[in-house]
């Protein structure tokens, strides 16, 4: 099954469109593609993260390919295309998750935190070796279920510690702070063997130290980098525009620098989540996620010295 999608309005910092296509992607050379995940159906807070792949290719439109920091164009660096969104069928989460499976691209826009769940399976599938997970995030979302609910934004880290080639132990959780997290899942999370870096250890230590760390517990042994980005993460003063705004978190400048980490060590696919642009009215937590993807972007395209 090949996922056809529809060209959006506008697509991300005016990339060309392509259908997500394995076959059509190889034979454009593409190196990196966006796909927006248009879903909120497994969100168990406030809504509107459906819109989050809107809201940051709205908030690119003032950008262009060129990104200066690292002296390169990402069209012509990554051959960047946007694939459109996912198509997502109103009120059947089921069909859904197989929509997202089947769109794997590289860059995944949600959409809520529920989506790494089948993201996570589809590069299992795809990936001949083992996989490190590392996630940015104010919760540790390892509630194995929720009413009865096995795929909604607080479980998606049991289902990824479910996948046959990722190891608990190379799963690393960054920015993990405050109240919703409840014992119960830092009890699942501690059975597992998942590492968590706290805010306090951020603080503690350095964002660059924590990234060292991390980057040698979810590489040790794994082929494959999968890394997730929850807006959430990031301190709810330089990002309002999420599901569960969290006082406390990661700096714009810590998560760039850890994006900028990422990069230069290599990721296979990241996505961005819980992003709503209707609690971000001035723009700025899609404008932070625009910069991710330039800096990760761009901090690879400089480590492979091009």
């Amino acid at each position: 099954m090949s996922i056809i999608s529809l060209p959006p309005p506008s697509t991300f910092i005016g990339a060309p469109f392509m259908e997500a296509r394995a076959d059509l992607l190889r034979a454009a050379g593409v190196k990196a593609a966006l796909l927006g995940m248009p879903y909120d159906m497994g969100g168990i807070w406030r809504t509107g993260a459906a819109d989050g792949p809107r809201g940051l290719r709205d908030a690119s439109r003032q950008y262009g390919s060129y990104f200066f920091d690292d002296d390169v164009d990402l069209f012509e660096a990554f051959k960047l295309v946007d694939c459109g969104n996912a198509p997502m069928v109103p009120a059947n989460p089921a069909k859904c998750r197989a929509a997202m499976k089947q769109g794997a691209a590289g860059i995944f826009i949600g959409g809520d935190h529920s989506i790494p769940a089948s993201i996570g399976e589809a590069l299992s599938e795809a990936t001949p070796g083992n996989i490190g997970y590392i996630v940015f995030d104010a919760n540790m979302d390892a509630e194995e279920e929720v009413d009865g609910e096995r795929f909604s934004n607080w479980s998606e880290a049991c289902r990824l510690a479910e996948l046959p080639n990722l190891d608990p132990r190379n799963m690393v959780m960054i920015g993990i702070r405050g109240s919703l997290n409840t014992r119960r899942q830092f009890e699942y999370v501690k059975s597992k063997g998942i590492t968590i870096f706290a805010m306090r250890d951020i603080i503690e230590l350095g964002i660059v130290e924590v990234m060292n760390r991390a980057l040698a517990i979810a590489g040790r042994g794994t082929r494959a980098l999968y890394v997730s980005f929850d807006t959430d993460g990031v301190d709810a003063a330089y990002a309002p525009g999420t599901s569960g705004p969290e006082p406390g978190g990661l700096t714009s400048r810590e998560i760039i620098t850890a994006a900028r980490m990422l990069g230069r060590h290599g990721v296979s696919i990241f996505d961005i989540v819980e992003l709503c642009p209707a609690y971000d009215p001035s723009g700025i937590t899609a404008r932070l996620a625009c910069y991710l993807i330039f800096n990760l972007l761009g901090a690879a395209y400089s480590a492979r010295g091009a």
